[in-house]
């Protein structure tokens, strides 16, 4: 029995319609200036994120997608404050820069400051027990490559919050004098505040630890109220085999400091244009292909976690779910691969042997990662991956990402057309394969495919994911 739906050289032969489409085309990077230039970073809770959904939902349509609908959810918006300051109150009173973290509940503290290096558990046991009770914890936002593991600011926060610190502070790695944001916690309010402040300021604060006790004092205003959000979801119905579904997904909401073009404006325009590509060969499609805009990532991965928990009882038709988080952001993937999410292994072949029918190498590997909107996917059992670059480890840390510098000018044109190119044909063979090799899987099974290791991780995250599933809202 052949492994495809449609004969294999009929879906060579539109491959090549659609990378010239792509590949010729301005659409991409245009609809990602509107997204940043009309609707700002789109963070949750903002009048910017409900013109993007409307925008999305309109390109959808004018694209020729089928199911074009939003489904709305409530969430824990954050709003920022009007102040927040880092003082320091000995040996040398002075005022620093700093932002607060989203999630940080406005108040005001003061306490002596430990520097952790980069937070590390090693960082943390080595004080020994009750070292930092009562103590404000800085720590660096690098994942440093003796560490066989990237480490999350959620899991460094919550070491130090294990400890008793009574504040965490979220140094940059990266010089430049920018603050590093992300969220403190996932959907609800943190136990101690949490600020970030740039590299520069961070150092200047070790340089006055490495001579006695640093006192400082952390004010912030913010505040937590609740909102309602929405994911956009459209569809390319399959014509063979609809009742089974592969799930493309991107966030499109950033960080309010920035227009969050790369994170992850970029991704969410990636999905769209291959959407819209894909959509001019829907004869071709064998397998229903399902396009979701995830809001409030940043905060919490809400639209995800929302969706899984929406959608329950249609899991089952899930095939696969790809996340294009961070995607679109360079020129092009020297070679371009697919990250899988759990211990998957007749995926590693089954995406090799796609990339041999494209014609073009794809990489396939296992990987572990917990921080985007595939793992609600992941958590209930179902196979998941994200297109990305697996020659090598990467340096640990953001670029411009998560600062005020995650502009429009940050993400090449090319890279956008490119990466739909290579995801757009990617899912043209998903949906016409009759061989796919793996299903569904138990909640036992996916705690053992992620290890004792990383459910403690997310346990000091406090988003232990095998009981309540969504966080509480505030009233």
């Amino acid at each position: 029995m052949t492994k495809y739906i449609e004969p294999l050289e009929k879906i060579n032969a539109a491959e090549k319609q659609i990378v010239g489409e792509l590949l010729t085309s301005t659409e991409a990077f245009q609809n990602l200036t509107v997204l940043c230039d009309r609707f700002g970073s789109r963070f949750g809770g903002t009048e910017g994120e409900k013109g993007a959904i409307k925008y999305l939902l309109s390109k959808y349509e004018e694209y020729g997608l089928e199911n074009v609908h939003k489904e709305e959810f409530p969430f824990n918006a954050w709003v920022r404050g009007d102040h927040a300051s880092l003082e320091v109150l000995s040996p040398v009173p002075q005022q620093l820069k700093c932002i607060a973290l989203p999630y940080n509940i406005g108040s005001t503290i003061e306490g002596e400051l430990v520097y952790l290096g980069h937070g590390t558990p090693d960082d943390y046991a080595s004080l020994g027990e009750d070292a930092l009770r009562g103590k404000i914890v800085m720590v660096s936002a690098l994942s440093p490559d003796y560490w066989p593991r990237g480490m999350h600011r959620g899991e460094k926060l919550g070491r130090a919050i294990k400890a008793g610190a009574i504040g965490f502070i979220w140094m940059r790695w990266e010089p430049g004098m920018l603050e590093e944001t992300g969220a403190a916690r996932m959907g609800r309010p943190a136990e101690i505040p949490c600020i970030g402040i740039s590299r520069e300021v961070g150092e200047s604060l070790v340089r006055m630890g490495a001579k006695g006790p640093v006192k400082v004092k952390i004010h912030t205003t913010d505040t937590v109220m609740p909102a309602t959000t929405a994911n956009v979801v459209a569809e390319i119905k399959g014509r063979s085999q609809p009742d089974k579904v592969i799930v493309v997904g991107a966030h499109f909401d950033g960080h309010d400091i920035a227009p969050g073009a790369m994170d992850d404006g970029a991704g969410a325009m990636v999905v769209l244009e291959t959407a819209r590509a894909l959509a001019m060969h829907k004869d071709l499609v064998g397998k229903t292909l399902r396009f979701i805009a995830f809001p409030v990532e940043e905060l919490s991965i809400g639209g995800s976690y929302n969706y899984v928990s929406q959608h329950e009882d249609e899991l089952d038709e899930i095939e696969f779910m790809l996340n294009l988080d961070a995607v679109g952001r360079t020129i092009a993937y020297s070679t371009p691969g697919i990250a899988i999410y759990g211990k998957w292994v007749p995926l590693i072949n089954f995406f090799r042997s796609i990339g041999k029918d494209m014609n073009m190498p794809l990489q396939a590997a296992h990987d572990i990662s917990m921080h985007s909107d595939h793992f609600p996917f992941q958590l209930k059992g179902l196979p998941t991956g994200t297109l990305k670059d697996l020659s090598g480890s990467g340096p640990g840390v953001r670029g411009f990402g998560h600062t005020v510098a995650d502009t429009l000018d940050k993400v090449p044109p090319y890279g956008l057309e490119y990466t739909a190119m290579v995801v757009a044909r990617i899912l043209l063979h998903m949906s016409n394969r009759t061989d796919w090799p793996v299903g569904r899987i138990t909640e036992e099974e996916v705690q053992e495919a992620l290890g004792k290791e990383h459910l403690e991780v997310l346990e000091l995250e406090g988003r232990w994911p095998f009981g309540p599933f969504l966080p509480e809202l505030v009233k």
